[in-house]
């Protein structure tokens, strides 16, 4: 409590999870009371203007002066309280404490853990327990997410963006991968606003899997000042924001970070994603056709009806222990240089698609740590399977990024128009809208991605009511067109 003749001033500091405090100030038998971010200089300025308002006697100059002060007192206590506290809660975050969560958690549960860390089929039983908890189909997006969260070990994380129509279950299947991680390792968010990873308890974001709902559909330059928070923290690994404060009548700086690295994934039904956010990700696609609706039908069926009979809780804590069991490892890759010297350099995307590989591979090598080679200092070696799995998952993502390949769905959305019109003859946008089971929003955006790749003409803009023709051309790009991954053997060859 601070005294200013019969003034008290009572400052109440926020709680973890909150920006604003609590302020208290008496004269007399009269109070007030008020949330505010003591840490501004608006916010301070605002409460003398209240406190004046409400007692004519702080008008004098004096009076103003010595407020002033105390408030400007209060915010740099508050700033040297939250510079220790900073300490203290990364200290915390960094300490191990899988050995205790694991010694709380039943022995058939460690036991089954064990097991799938030894499993060739690894990969395999991920998808399936995924399966299980009713995510279907999938198999190539399902595996390279979770990848991304185990990726969250790595001194260079990486990140991902799950693009689809509306109602594809994108959202149902991260949701699902991301309860596979323990809640020390995870953090979720429907929304992740512009200052929110700033204001997170330091420290906590150390080596998180950070999972986000829909991205904001506006892509504008205030979308992309919106996310430069984001961008920072996954190419550098952490935060850092010089904040202007005056303290005692002087103006000084003091500086906001915020420890990483993290993993990250998020969704979008954005078909066009801000270029400084998409090449920082890897982009995946969900499946559209009606046979993955199909599964997802007979899925949510076989929920309902008690066809479901394993138990997704134990599940769940199966693949909980087994992430507490992974031991965070330096992987090297004894052949990166190989595959430097393989991969095209002509595009300058290739600098960011590159590490995309580069870390996948580190993440199944450190998945399938119990059954890899380590070096004499006891770094985990990547062998052939690593890049096997990685070409595998990534081979579709990279070649649209590095190749200008057109996404899985814009190809097969391709195939089908080949089906309904000949190279020969024109087709409106309203032909294609009738014939396509998917959403308008998808076509537009398919035909568009089409068009920019050579696929289709637009012969005729639309004008008013008539919508626009189109033209299939026969020398259009197809699905396998582009390769830029190297094969295994070319990786591997013997001289």
């Amino acid at each position: 409590m601070v005294e200013n003749g019969q003034m008290n001033i009572e400052w109440i500091p926020p709680n973890a999870r909150a920006n604003t405090g609590t302020i208290v100030v008496r004269l007399g038998s009269d109070a007030y009371t008020n949330r505010l971010d003591i840490m501004k200089t608006n916010a301070r300025s605002n409460l003398l203007d209240e406190l004046t308002e409400r007692w004519p006697v702080l008008q004098e100059p004096a009076q103003q002066q010595s407020v002033t002060e105390k408030l400007e007192d209060i915010a740099a206590n508050e700033a040297s309280r939250l510079a220790k506290l900073s300490e203290t809660n990364a200290a915390k975050h960094t300490q191990p404490q899988t050995e205790e969560l694991l010694a709380t958690m039943p022995k058939e549960i460690l036991v089954e853990a064990r097991a799938m860390l030894e499993s060739p089929c690894l990969m395999e039983v991920i998808v399936e327990d995924l399966d299980k908890l009713g995510v279907a189909g999938e198999g190539k997006v399902k595996q390279t997410l979770f990848l991304v969260g185990v990726s969250r070990r790595l001194q260079r994380p990486l990140a991902a963006m799950l693009q689809g129509p509306s109602s594809s279950g994108k959202s149902f299947l991260v949701t699902r991968m991301a309860s596979l991680f323990p809640p020390e390792a995870v953090f979720m968010a429907t929304q992740l606003t512009p200052e929110a990873l700033y204001y997170m308890d330091p420290g906590s974001l150390v080596h998180r899997f950070v999972v986000v709902g829909e991205r904001r559909r506006a892509e504008d330059d205030h979308a992309a000042d919106a996310t430069q928070a984001l961008r920072q923290m996954l190419s550098e690994g952490r935060l850092s924001k010089a904040v202007p404060i005056q303290m005692n009548g002087v103006y000084r700086t003091v500086l906001m970070e915020q420890e990483g690295p993290i993993s990250y994934v998020e969704c979008t039904t954005l078909t066009e994603i801000f270029e400084e956010d998409a090449n920082r990700c890897i982009l995946l696609t969900t499946d559209e056709r009606p046979e993955q609706t199909r599964r997802i039908l007979t899925a949510t069926a076989a929920a309902y009806s008690g066809g479901v009979t394993d138990d997704a809780q134990r599940i769940i804590d199966r693949h909980h222990a087994l992430q507490r069991m992974l031991k965070s490892h330096t992987v090297l890759i004894p052949f990166a240089e190989r595959l430097a010297e393989l991969i095209d350099d002509k595009r300058v995307e290739t600098r960011r698609a590159f590490p995309h590989l580069l870390g996948l591979i580190q993440a199944c090598c450190l998945l399938h740590q119990r059954q890899r080679e380590t070096d004499s200092d006891g770094r985990l070696l990547a062998n052939e399977e690593d890049y096997f799995i990685a070409r595998h998952l990534l081979a579709g993502p990279l070649s649209r990024q590095l190749g200008g390949q057109i996404s899985e769905p814009a190809a097969r959305f391709l195939d089908r128009l080949r089906e309904w019109f000949s190279t020969e003859e024109m087709f409106t946008t309203s032909d294609a809208r009738r014939k396509e089971t998917g959403s308008k929003s998808s076509v537009y955006a398919w035909l568009k991605e089409l068009r920019e790749v050579g696929s289709v003409e637009q012969v005729e803009a639309p004008r008013g009511n008539q919508a626009a023709k189109w033209q299939i051309f026969s020398h259009g790009q197809s699905r396998d067109a582009v390769k830029v991954l190297p094969t295994i053997k070319e990786v591997f060859r013997t001289n």
